[in-house]
């Protein structure tokens, strides 16, 4: 079989529909979440015999480490918030905005880890 250039993302390019009751859907959304695939590679994988590639994430892990980045960040901001209203600090100020900007970054990478799309602007600052 030759091989490919580009994503498979970029490959698969039509869409196959089916439709399913609420429970139906409910059971394969969990199937692949607990095998840590897609409902797109599942799928594949149970009509096409083919075998799923091991996810080398554990999503859990991803998702708990999502959760104590946001507290984390919270609590930075809510010291950041004191420091804006006049308390002294001065020399903190400097890394509490390099550690909100790690924070971020780290929170980006999370999420894409995850196949999803992070928050821009407005809807990312109302988020935390």
């Amino acid at each position: 079989m030759a091989r490919r250039s580009g994503s498979e993302k970029r490959q698969r390019t039509t869409i196959v529909t089916m439709r399913t009751n609420p429970q139906e859907a409910a059971a394969i959304r969990q199937i692949a979440q607990s095998r840590g695939e897609s409902v797109s590679a599942l799928l594949r994988s149970a009509l096409l015999h083919s075998r799923l590639r091991p996810s080398r994430l554990d999503l859990q892990a991803v998702g708990r480490l999502l959760g104590q980045l946001g507290k984390i960040g919270s609590n930075i901001n809510q010291i950041a918030y004191h420091l804006n209203a006049g308390r002294p600090g001065d020399r903190v100020e400097g890394s509490l905005e390099d550690a909100l900007r790690d924070l971020a970054e780290l929170r980006i990478v999370c999420l894409q880890a995850l196949g999803k799309e992070p928050l821009r602007g407005k809807a990312a600052d109302d988020e935390g």
